[in-house]
């Protein structure tokens, strides 16, 4: 790309979907200040060649396609090596099977000058298997309008460390780069770590009520999918989590910000009363307060438990696609 002054990359670890990731490339503008990073997480041999077609189909001088050779497979590692080879003054991540909105570059492009660290926008989500509207975005856009309506340091805090997804912000790379930021390589939960330290070590930033990404639920997606392994992996990021900003926020603003365990003991239950037990003794030995005092409210505990329970239930739709 020669000396040419590079305004933003979008980094796009990708397994096993060319037909999404043609999808979401071709929603990317063919600029040469847009850097796009494509990682792919060594697809199956099928999946290999249909990506050689689309390197063939897609020539694109801004569209670079990268292999994971580091040994260790995962979102994580993909979005870590897409960093070291990311060139432009911002960042933004997507999923390979989600895509941006029409002209929303049109939408960034007001933001390359600004002088904050990150800018959050308000997401929306579609359901790939009927193209409705999903609710993946919802808790993210209600982040975004909440801190617009009341600018509280409540909603403040709420933004900064529960927008726990990499997409739909735009993030300054110097940032990323002062504070030495990387993704967890873990199965599960890898951008959450990734995106509390950006929360934490931002100065300026700004919301806006304009959207520029869809995130898609599809059949058996990892989000989707519950097993011991992904469970044991969001446990111990929430663990690390609580543990970095309890030993660094001030006592007021961690106790706004109401983390607790509650959710991870629930979700135990469904590997057996042991599972429960030891996940209960793991909390209390890192002193992670369980039980949400919000809850003591009938109408909050009875919204919790059927978000739960609903939760549960879109789990258990998807979880019968998986082969």
């Amino acid at each position: 790309m020669g000396f040419f002054m590079i305004d933003l990359s979008i980094i796009i670890p990708h397994y096993n979907s060319t037909v999404s990731l043609k999808k979401l490339l071709h929603t990317i503008p063919d600029k040469r200040e847009i850097q796009v990073l494509v990682i792919d997480d060594n697809s199956d041999k099928e999946e290999q060649k249909n990506i050689e077609k689309l390197k063939r189909d897609f020539e694109r001088k801004n569209v670079v396609f990268l292999k994971n050779d580091t040994g260790k497979k995962g979102a994580g590692t993909c979005r870590n090596i897409g960093m070291s080879h990311a060139q432009g003054e911002w960042l933004l991540f997507a999923d390979a099977d989600d895509f941006f909105v029409e002209n929303f570059y049109q939408v960034v492009q007001k933001y390359l000058h600004s002088n904050n660290d990150v800018v959050f926008f308000k997401p929306t989500s579609i359901e790939m298997d009927t193209g409705k509207l999903s609710d993946r975005h919802v808790s993210y856009a209600e982040l975004i309008d909440n801190y617009a309506k009341t600018k509280s340091r409540a909603a403040e805090l709420s933004l900064r460390y529960r927008f726990v997804v990499p997409w739909s912000k735009l993030i300054k790379r110097k940032l990323i780069q002062d504070h030495s930021i990387l993704f967890d390589e873990v199965i599960a939960s890898n951008d959450v770590m990734f995106s509390t330290k950006v929360g934490y070590y931002l100065k300026n930033f700004e919301v806006s009520d304009e959207t520029i990404y869809c995130v898609t639920r599809n059949k058996g997606s990892l989000t989707m999918t519950i097993s011991n392994e992904t469970f044991e992996s969001r446990l111990n990021v929430f663990i690390r989590r609580y543990n970095f900003l309890k030993k660094r926020l001030n006592k007021e603003d961690f106790f706004t910000l109401q983390l607790n365990g509650m959710e991870h003991l629930l979700d135990s239950l469904q590997f057996g009363f042991k599972k429960f037990i030891s996940v209960l003794v793991r909390l209390k030995k890192n002193q992670i307060k369980i039980f949400d005092k919000k809850l003591l409210n009938p109408v909050t505990l009875f919204k919790k438990i059927q978000l739960y329970f609903n939760k549960l239930k879109i789990q258990k739709k998807y979880s019968e696609f998986e082969e």
